[in-house]
């Protein structure tokens, strides 16, 4: 199923929960010299105009990203949360430069702003739309991808350990599909198994009617490797209360559940989530 479309929903809640934690931990991959590659299973555009008319009709980006700069800048003049402002500095100096134009960048622009010559990028994308966007957008960044015209799932098990063995991969699926919740807690176990050393980022929806399969997908992910014990960290943000959602498109908020975690991420998730949480829901 391929119906799903990101530019309904790019710069939402999610996206900044997302790139934050992104940015965060491709931070540390930098703070060595040593090359890392970076695995992303669901790549989508790469970059989305905020003025798409699907954003403006979902108001998605305009509660999100544009709402949270906004905050952020105010908070900045009244010498505000500089702690947490400082923590989110490497997502904020990304984001900012193409917010002015009107733009957001997905998690493929993100992840090469941080490369280095020696790193590499590997992205995938099945819709046959969005990966030519991806192509056509490629062509600005920084250091060329690799890019497949593949299911993100079988690329990843296809390419796991990579040559180059410090990285990431990022598993971001749309869940259109139930079978995605027991599909990714199976792939993120094996690939764990291939490649003990890497990290792996998987957001996930918080929806009322699939808090069976979300408990499934990690309790599969932990039952599978034992040694995974003090090397996880789940990290969530509700933005709206979950009573008050209706119908199958209910999102109150989304979450990363990450393998490997960067030293201190949770530490500095703990401190940024709350702040981001009461600037989007006041």
């Amino acid at each position: 199923m391929l119906s799903y479309i990101h530019s309904f929903h790019a710069g939402n809640h999610a996206d900044i929960l997302k790139h934050v934690t992104l940015s965060l931990i491709l931070e540390h991959l930098c703070k060595k010299e040593k090359p890392f590659t970076i695995i992303d299973t669901h790549a989508g555009s790469g970059i989305y105009d905020l003025n798409d008319e699907r954003l403006l009709k979902t108001g998605e980006a305009e509660n999100g990203i544009s709402l949270f700069l906004k905050k952020i800048s105010d908070a900045e003049k009244n010498g505000e949360f500089s702690e947490e402002i400082k923590i989110l500095e490497p997502y904020l100096k990304i984001v900012r430069p193409y917010f002015e134009k009107s733009l957001y960048p997905g998690s493929p622009l993100i992840e090469n702003t941080f490369l280095r010559q020696s790193d590499v990028q590997i992205l995938s994308e099945l819709h046959p739309k969005t990966i030519e966007e991806l192509k056509e957008n490629a062509r600005t960044f920084k250091t060329q991808p690799q890019i497949h015209y593949r299911n993100g799932y079988e690329l990843a098990r296809a390419i796991t350990p990579p040559e180059i063995k410090r990285g990431l991969c990022v598993i971001d699926p749309s869940f259109e599909e139930k079978s995605d919740y027991e599909t990714c807690g199976k792939l993120i176990a094996q690939i764990h198994k291939k490649w003990p050393v890497g990290v792996i980022a998987l957001w996930y929806p918080l929806v009322s009617h699939r808090k069976m399969e979300i408990s499934a997908m990690k309790e599969t992910i932990a039952c599978s490797a034992p040694d995974l014990d003090g090397k996880t960290l789940d990290l969530e943000m509700q933005v709206k209360n979950e009573e008050e959602m209706t119908g199958l498109a209910s999102l109150y908020g989304s979450g990363m559940f990450i393998i490997n975690p960067p030293y201190q991420l949770e530490e500095q998730m703990q401190k940024v989530i709350p702040f981001i949480k009461k600037i989007l829901t006041e």
